[in-house]
Formats: structure tokens, C-alpha cells, sequence
């Protein structure tokens, strides 16, 4: 069948106001043919700017870039492409290749020329919709004026491995969709098989050439000339880490954006919310209008305090004024419930005193120990939570610890990064990893978002471990045999590991380990307490992938106990950026003021 015979069925009505033109043929420099579809005002007379949303994802969607409903109607032209090889399109798809950056920049070149464009073309979106723009941008299309991003600079560390660990479930999921993308609708002249970039990411489970070619942003940042608006999600656990990481390396004009922590996968807040996208609408009048908004006149970071529900400005991130303070770890005392974080450094290793936390790494994905009803019998008496969820010599699978209810407000702004000094008895170390989640624990009841009083919502790491009366702000996770870390490349809460050249571990050995954790942006109420949580298994990974010497990863390993050290030889913490309180800089006027939870979209 030939393209124009398919009656392709759009996933969402077309809005007031907005006229569509559809697959559009577009010659790359190379002369395959990129199909794309033109969003126009009904009123008014062009030309008209244009946003860009490219993508590895099919065109027909409206998923994480700018809505015509909203940005057509304010003098704006909206293009929505694809990367080659996806859906219409000819050629071959590669998952963010060298072709999808030139497609990226022979696209916006086209885009001016055209009839309806004034010549100034933006890239917005997020995810697929941001990595290509990270991608495009550092080739410097002439036409390029501003971007609105938000993404990983980094698809190893932020997206497939992070950690170095395989995030599989989620790389199968996304993968096979958009390989399913790539093949839909069926053959069609000058359009190719995919490649298998299933086998890509598999077989390239260090960081190196392939990662920085397929989404290594990170690498070529520094060269982009357009005017950047950073939007960070702080819940998704995909791109908040790398963004934040690399905005300091940005050279453009930019500003940044911390969002409330409303959903982790930041749709339809970010795109659907108004005040939000009004914020957005004055940086494109701006860049690509010319029209002095105000925007550059403010300052450079904006940052949505979870906890309190408030905006503030910022001047720089991380904050100059960041204090980096040390929480440390202390082994579990009975009756106590928890091992203990706080402020205190112990004095050593000893009988009565900072013996290590010991748990079993069973090996066993999280999710089907759950769905198999093991360790969840009631509590056994006399036993703390993680015990009476135990497994065999009725040893726990994950190790503890909370600290005494704060007595003042702690603001919490900034990277998070754990040391932690372990060993483990296990014989084959090459699949030996920590999971790492921290969080608030309120008195009682169950933690509630400050603007709406609703329940705050969930983030995917929470597990069936996790009481109901602890909201997870922060996680993160590391391969042991990667643990070197690269003091050059690191800065406080930031340990760089260049996951490369894996050293495996030996047994009963202890060692120290650098895990850098989600970024927080959370002030922690007085009377509540910080949470953490230590494994070696989680159900949103796999610690198995193609270099383990196992065949597969066994249930039990015969030796598996993990051993968490404490004390002043082995100082085991939680670094935290706490924020001292200062004069604002100046209040946040609406529209940025009013994009809080629960704030009215306009899709409603």
C-alpha cells in the first residue's frame, strides 16, 4: 500500500482555532523524505514564528510538546516531526543517531523558508522532544532562536543504565514502543527495517562512543548558541539527575525552571497547565517576537519549594549559599525500629557500640516476591518492620534508617548523594548493587501536598516496603563494580562514576561507595523525620545484564549477606544541601506564581 492510502486516525481532536495540514514531505540533505504535520492559526495573518516538537515518537501524537490549542491561537505555528524511519517517514530509524541531529537541523532550515514562518523557529518538549534537541542544537541551525527543554543530557546514566544498572523493564517497555513506531503502518517506498536497538543497548552496558553518539548531550553542550529555558521535573526519574547536572555547562542565555513535584512523569502538568505555559509564551515572545517581555529581567533560577508550596528566585544553581551537611548512618538498636541518621558521627566499631546493619541480598525482584506473598506475613512480635519481612535465619533484605523528628524546618535544595561503607559475603560480585531510597515520614497519617491537602502523589520507587506515612522525595542506585569515581569530574552531592572498566569485588572486604541520589527540592517540616532505605534489589531494575557471570541471576546466592558499616572508621552518610532562609531576591509575579498543583489547564 502506498502512503496516501492509509486513513491514519489522530489521537485527539483538532482544537478551536486551528487549521492542520498533514504530512508534509520534507528532503533531508541526504535525500530521504521526513513526513511532518503543520499547525496553523485560524486568525490572524502570518507569518508566524514556529515551535518544533521532533521526536522518536509518531507525529500524530500530542504527548510532551507544545499544544496547538493553546500556542496556535497566541500567533504561533506548531510542527510536529518525527525521526526518520518513524511512522511515515523514509529511512532508517537509529534511536537519537548523528542523522537524527542533521534531520533536526535540515528540518528547522526548512521550516524558515517556508511561506507561513517569519524565519525564527523554537524546539520545545520533553523526553524523546527534548534529547533531540540537545542533539540539534549544539549544530547551530542559523534559525534556531530558543529552546524550551526538558531531558536527560545523558540516555546511559539518565535513561537505560543508571547507576551503571540496567533499567529493564522500562528500556523493553519504551523501546519496543517506539520500535513499534518505527515499523507502523507497514512497508513504505524508501522507508527501512529498524535498527535493533534493543541489542545496541544491551550489548553496551558501559558508557562510551555508543552513548555519547545516541544521546550524549552532555558532550557537546557547551557549543549551543540558543537561548535555553531549562524545565526541570524534580519527581521523574529519567531526566531531572542530568539536566540539572549539565546546566552548569550551559554557555547560551538560560534560565531554569524547578516544576512542583505533581506527577513523575510530568503530563499534562507542564503542557496543559496555563499559568505555566503563559511563563513559556513569555519566553517565545521574547526570543522569537521580539517583544521585551521581562522575562530576561528577572532572575536567572526559579524554584517551586515542595513543602511549603511557594515560589522563589534564585541567582545561580547549586546555591552559593548551600550549607553541605552530613547525616550519619548508625546501626539499628532493639527496641528501635530503625537504624538511626543524624548529625552525630560515631566513635567506631565495637561489641555494644556502631556494628554494622546486616541484611540478605536475595536476588529476587521486589515485584515477585510481593506477588508470591513471601515476607509479608504479620508482624512478628518483637521484631521491627524489615524483620518480620524477612528471609531466611529471618535475616531482613534491606536495611533502615530514620532520624529523630526535626525540631525546626530543614530546607532541602539541591544534588543528594550517599556514602556508604559495605561488604558482602557473597562469592560472585559482579552483580552486586545498592538501591537507595530517602523520604520524609510524617507522625501520622499519610504526608499531604501543602496547596491541594490531598495525599502527595506516589513516585514509582515507592514499593511494598514503604510505610504509608513516608513519601520518597529521592533515590538513586549504583553498581558496585563501578564504584571508582572521578574526583575531577565531581563536585558536593555529585560523585562522577565513568562507568567504564568494571573492577569486580572481592568478598568480605569492605569498601567504600559513592551514590549520588535524586535532586530534592523539599523543605522537611518540623516533627517529621528523614527516611532511607538500602537494598541490592529493586523491581524497576535488573542487576543481571550481558556482562554478569552468571548464566542468570540465582534466587538465593548460597552467601548473600550484606554488611552496612557505621562509625568513625567507617563513616557511612547522607550529604545534604541544606538552604539557609534569606530575604527573597524578589517575589515571583504570576503567571509563574499561579503554576502550582491543582492549578486550572486549559485543555479543561
Amino acid at each position: 500500500m502506498k502512503r496516501k492510502d492509509y486513513d491514519v486516525i489522530y489521537p485527539h481532536p483538532l482544537p478551536a482555532g486551528v487549521v492542520l495540514e498533514k504530512n508534509g514531505m520534507v528532503k533531508m540533505r541526504d535525500g530521504v523524505k521526513v513526513v511532518l504535520d503543520v499547525y496553523k492559526p485560524t486568525d490572524g495573518k502570518g507569518p508566524w514564528p514556529a515551535i518544533l516538537a521532533y521526536s522518536p515518537f509518531q507525529k500524530e501524537r500530542f504527548f510532551e510538546s507544545a499544544k496547538p490549542a493553546f500556542y496556535c491561537p497566541n500567533g504561533y505555528i506548531c510542527v510536529q516531526a518525527s525521526e526518520r524511519g518513524i511512522g511515515l517517514s523514509q529511512g532508517q530509524f537509529s534511536f537519537h543517531g548523528a542523522k537524527a541531529a542533521q534531520d533536526g537541523y535540515d528540518l528547522i532550515e526548512w521550516i524558515a523558508k517556508q511561506p507561513w514562518c517569519n524565519g525564527s523557529v523554537a524546539m520545545m518538549g520533553a523526553s524523546g522532544y527534548g534529547v533531540t534537541q540537545w542533539k540539534t542544537a549544539p549544530l547551530n541551525p542559523p534559525h534556531l532562536k530558543a529552546l524550551v527543554v526538558l531531558a536527560t543530557t545523558d540516555n546511559y546514566r539518565g535513561l537505560c543504565y543508571p547507576g551503571g544498572v540496567l533499567r529493564r523493564p522500562f528500556v523493553l517497555q519504551l523501546i519496543s514502543m517506539i520500535t513499534q513506531g518505527a515499523i507502523w503502518p507497514g512497508p513504505l517506498p524508501g522507508k527501512e527495517i529498524p535498527k535493533n536497538i534493543i541489542a545496541d543497548i544491551l550489548s553496551n552496558n558501559e558508557d562510551g562512543p555508543f552513548w555519547w553518539e545516541h544521546g550524549g548531550g552532555w558532550k557537546q553542550i557547551e557549543k549551543i548558541k540558543s537561548p535555553i529555558l531549562n524545565v526541570v521535573s524534580t519527581p521523574n526519574r529519567l531526566h531531572a539527575y542530568y539536566h540539572l547536572r549539565s546546566y552548569g555547562s550551559i554557555k547560551s542565555p538560560k534560565k531554569l525552571v524547578v516544576t512542583p513535584w505533581t506527577n513523575e512523569n510530568y503530563q499534562p502538568w507542564i503542557f496543559e497547565t496555563t499559568s505555566f505555559n503563559q511563563y513559556i509564551l513569555r519566553w517565545l515572545d521574547y526570543w522569537l517576537k521580539g517583544i521585551n517581555t521581562g522575562i530576561m529581567d528577572e532572575p536567572e533560577i526559579a524554584i517551586y519549594a515542595n513543602g511549603t508550596g511557594q515560589w522563589r528566585y534564585e541567582k545561580e544553581y547549586p546555591l552559593a549559599r548551600t550549607k553541605w551537611e552530613k547525616y550519619y548512618l548508625h546501626g539499628r538498636t532493639p527496641p528501635a525500629e530503625f537504624g538511626l541518621v543524624d548529625k552525630i558521627q560515631g566513635e567506631g566499631e565495637g561489641e555494644g557500640q556502631e556494628k554494622p546493619q546486616v541484611f540478605h541480598n536475595i536476588g529476587l525482584n521486589a515485584q515477585l516476591i510481593a506477588s508470591y506473598g513471601m515476607f509479608l506475613e504479620e508482624k512478628k512480635k518483637g521484631k521491627s518492620d524489615a524483620e518480620s519481612r524477612s528471609g531466611e535465619n529471618d535475616q531482613p533484605h534491606f536495611a533502615v534508617y530514620a532520624s529523630p523528628p526535626l525540631e525546626e524546618d530543614l530546607r532541602v535544595w539541591g544534588p543528594v548523594s550517599l556514602t556508604l561503607y559495605a561488604s558482602t559475603t557473597e562469592e560472585v560480585t559482579a552483580d552486586w548493587s545498592f538501591f537507595v531510597k530517602m523520604g520524609e515520614m510524617v507522625s501520622s497519617g499519610v504526608p499531604l501536598n501543602p496547596v491541594t491537602r490531598s495525599p502527595e502523589i506516589k513516585p514509582e520507587v515507592t514499593d511494598p516496603w514503604t510505610p504509608p506515612e513516608v513519601q520518597i522525595w529521592s533515590w538513586g542506585c549504583l553498581k558496585a563494580k563501578f564504584r571508582e569515581v572521578d574526583e575531577k569530574m565531581s563536585k558536593p552531592g555529585m560523585p562522577w562514576h565513568s562507568f567504564q572498566k568494571p573492577v569486580d569485588l572481592k568478598p568480605n572486604q569492605v569498601y567504600e561507595f559513592q551514590i549520588e541520589l535524586q535532586p530534592i527540592f523539599k523543605t522537611f517540616k518540623k516533627g517529621c523525620r528523614i527516611w532511607l532505605k538500602i537494598a541490592c534489589d529493586d523491581a524497576l531494575y535488573s542487576t543481571w545484564d550481558s556482562s554478569s557471570r552468571y548464566v542468570e541471576r540465582p534466587l538465593s546466592p548460597l552467601k548473600n549477606e550484606v554488611l552496612i558499616y557505621h562509625g568513625k572508621k567507617h563513616p557511612s552518610h547522607l550529604l545534604l544541601p541544606v538552604v539557609p532562609d534569606k530575604p527573597e531576591i524578589t517575589p515571583v509575579k504570576s503567571p509563574l506564581r499561579d503554576a502550582v498543583p491543582g492549578a486550572p489547564r486549559f485543555t479543561e
